[in-house]
């Protein structure tokens, strides 16, 4: 969301960060179940907190880079990422603006969200909210791999994305969301897992605002 998978800019971590139980469905599913199962979840979840961990792998020297923080996200769009390691980063977004703050370097980096979605270069499916799923019908093609008790679903851009990528999902069928993602591309790999999962949690509208230390250089992006 390291933040900096695909080169250039900071960015968060990918988004499949959907959460997890870690129980499952003893069944056997089809994936119009799994679909059907995710789209009642979008109805019945209106906001998530969870711990992650990422670990990112670079195609170039296999070099993998462990990321680990807490995530909570609102719907429709707000989210705030407090990453623990390898650096400690602050991410917010109120659905309009997303902050970006290093305090390390006592810098904060300041875009809208729309912009710096366009610009990122990951899938907005991946963020939990960013996408339901009949839009994500649209855009990709989706295959059952595993219809077991934890289904793998495997999802790849139908058209028009300048990036080749194939994410995976572990679908808890009994909370209709996924346990682990895998976002898989020709330059880097990213396999993030989740767990202490609240659904739901008491809201806390303060979680998605941010308000720049006195002491840190706000950086307005794009850059000129």
């Amino acid at each position: 969301m390291n933040f900096d998978l695909w080169g250039g800019k900071m960015r968060p971590v990918s988004l499949g960060l959907a959460a997890l139980s870690l129980c499952g469905s003893a069944r056997a599913v089809s994936l119009d179940a799994v679909l059907s199962r995710l789209e009642r979840a979008e109805k019945e979840i209106h906001s998530l907190r969870f711990d992650f961990a990422q670990t990112t792998t670079l195609a170039l020297g296999g070099r993998a880079v462990v990321s680990r923080g807490t995530a909570s996200f609102e719907r429709p769009n707000r989210f705030r990422l407090e990453m623990s390691s390898p650096e400690a980063q602050t991410i917010v977004s109120d659905g309009k603006v997303l902050w970006v703050y290093l305090p390390a370097r006592a810098q904060v980096l300041r875009d809208s969200m729309d912009n710096w979605t366009r610009s990122a270069g990951f899938p907005k499916g991946l963020t939990p909210f960013r996408m339901d799923v009949s839009e994500m019908k649209k855009k990709y093609r989706f295959v059952l791999e595993e219809d077991g008790p934890k289904p793998v679903l495997s999802l790849t851009p139908i058209e028009g994305e300048s990036l080749e990528y194939t994410l995976r999902l572990w679908v808890n069928m009994e909370t209709g969301l996924a346990e682990k993602t895998e976002l898989s591309s020709e330059n880097v790999t990213a396999m993030v897992t989740v767990e202490n999962v609240r659904v739901n949690p008491a809201r806390n509208p303060g979680a998605f605002r941010f308000v720049p230390p006195p002491d840190a250089n706000v950086m307005e992006l794009p850059l000129n």
